[in-house]
């Protein structure tokens, strides 16, 4: 039987040598090994490009590409136990070059997060978890492309500063400051558009 076959649960116990192992083997073809590394990488990145362009189906056919040109490039990778790092940046080269191509159309009527950001949101009712979803995808498309991206790779993503500023080729410095604004922007705008979804309730009660 093939070692990496197990997919996700056998990544999620692997360490840093097994995966660099599995990915020495996909560099060389094995087909399997990729397609383990397809199965546990593949959510975390639909719900990353999700939050990147503002719709879930559209996260989800930019994954599909994320991974066609990781498949096409894996043997450039020169080191592979940076493999997560180099994925990610793909994923948001792909984000970003599909942004400039549309312009950046907002799309989050229909975007929803695949995971919300407030693990609280797991105690309230479907539809207040639904409404809250569609709120911090509409605040995140508000971000600049850049700031977004830095706080989706912080946040969402979990990279440091510097490995932030090695995928998106800019300084450290740059990175902690597109946080800082990405972080504001998202409060406010986020408050923004709550208190223009709880306006209309008011309303309709009075």
């Amino acid at each position: 039987m093939h070692p990496y076959v197990k997919g996700e649960t056998a990544m999620q116990r692997s360490d840093e040598q097994t995966l660099a192992e599995m990915v020495e083997l996909a560099r060389s073809g094995d087909s399997l090994a990729f397609d383990a590394l397809f199965s546990s990488y593949n959510a975390s990145i639909c719900t990353f490009l999700a939050r990147m362009v503002g719709n879930e189906e559209e996260g989800r056919d930019l994954a599909q590409e994320t991974f066609l040109k990781v498949w096409r490039t894996l043997p450039s990778i020169r080191d592979t136990t940076r493999f997560r790092s180099w994925l990610y940046r793909i994923a948001t080269n792909v984000a970003l070059d599909y942004q400039r191509a549309r312009y950046w159309q907002r799309f989050f009527k229909r975007g929803l997060l695949s995971r919300p950001l407030d693990s609280s949101v797991h105690q309230r009712g479907l539809e207040e978890r639904l409404v809250e979803a569609e709120l911090v995808q509409e605040a995140l498309a508000q971000l600049s492309p850049t700031n977004r991206s830095c706080l989706l790779l912080k946040i969402d993503a979990g990279f440091s500063l510097q490995e932030i500023a090695t995928m998106l080729h800019i300084s450290a410095k740059n990175v902690s400051v597109s946080l800082c604004r990405g972080r504001e922007q998202f409060y406010r705008a986020y408050c923004k558009l709550a208190t223009e979804q709880e306006a209309p309730s008011e309303r309709r009660s009075l």
